[in-house]
């Protein structure tokens, strides 16, 4: 009789310890999805991405209503995000309060398409459409993008043409120049600093890039056309044309062209 009481006994305890963890463990569970669920979320990092964009694609997700599973997410698992962004990454402020960084692609520069502006980055992919003008982006003519479309990779009829106009963006951005305008004429690309055009030819080269900052700080306050067309490393002659613009831009008679000490190129 004894050993059965000790067995009943020894059951009957086994089923409370049992009883004891699953208790445990879901009172554990409830206190991490109390905790950690989300109330707040902020997104840092973004200059031109709506923030609600980010916020929206984050909630999107079910499961994020938890901040750990958030923070496993953008860490260890393949991610959807806007076509604007390289990366998001996610940190707590609190258990229920997530930071969304993000880092954004380079906007090289914009083309003027009806009333909106379209942004593009150094692979031509569209990444922002606005009325709004950035500060410090060139605006680029001469390129068709009437087709464009959001996250996507711009069309141009003369593909050649517009792997000139991506290449001189990055050089400029590469050499930190500030022109106001970039345009392609004719299959040539101008770089336009207020009054004074650079002709840069068809033939991007980082050469005739690196000519024009030191030629620009001794051409201050001055108007005119800057032609770096035929510049080559091998020492050609770099002109500036006073007051001479492209036609389309000249407002005055062209006087013949001066070639001054600041233009030499050396």
């Amino acid at each position: 009789m004894r050993q059965k009481k000790n067995k009943g006994y020894k059951k009957s305890h086994k089923i409370y310890a049992l009883t004891v963890i699953v208790l445990g463990i879901a009172i554990i569970l409830m206190a991490l999805f109390l905790l950690f669920y989300v109330q707040k979320i902020e997104v840092k990092g973004n200059e031109y991405t709506d923030s609600q964009e980010i916020v929206d694609l984050v909630e999107e997700d079910p499961l994020a209503i938890n901040s750990l599973y958030l923070l496993y997410k953008y860490r260890f698992t393949d991610y959807d995000m806007p076509g604007s962004l390289n990366s998001i990454s996610v940190s707590l402020r609190a258990p229920w309060s997530v930071q969304v960084t993000v880092d954004e692609k380079s906007i090289l520069g914009y083309v003027t398409s009806g009333e909106q502006n379209v942004y593009f980055d150094k692979e031509g992919t569209v990444v922002k459409e606005s009325s709004e003008v950035l500060e410090g982006v060139p605006c680029i003519e001469g390129l068709d993008v009437s087709g464009a479309e959001l996250y996507q990779s711009l069309e141009n009829g003369d593909e050649a043409v517009f792997q000139s106009i991506l290449e001189v963006t990055q050089q400029v951005r590469e050499f930190e120049l500030s022109p106001n305008r970039i345009v392609c004429s004719s299959g040539d690309i101008q770089l336009w600093f207020g009054e004074i055009c650079v002709l840069l030819g068809d033939n991007i080269t980082s050469d005739k890039m690196a000519q024009i900052s030191p030629i620009l700080a001794n051409l201050e306050g001055r108007k005119g056309t800057l032609h770096l067309e035929h510049f080559s490393e091998e020492g050609n002659a770099v002109t500036f044309d006073i007051d001479e613009l492209p036609a389309s831009e000249a407002t005055q008679e062209t006087p013949e062209a001066e070639q001054p000490e600041a233009a030499s190129g050396e």
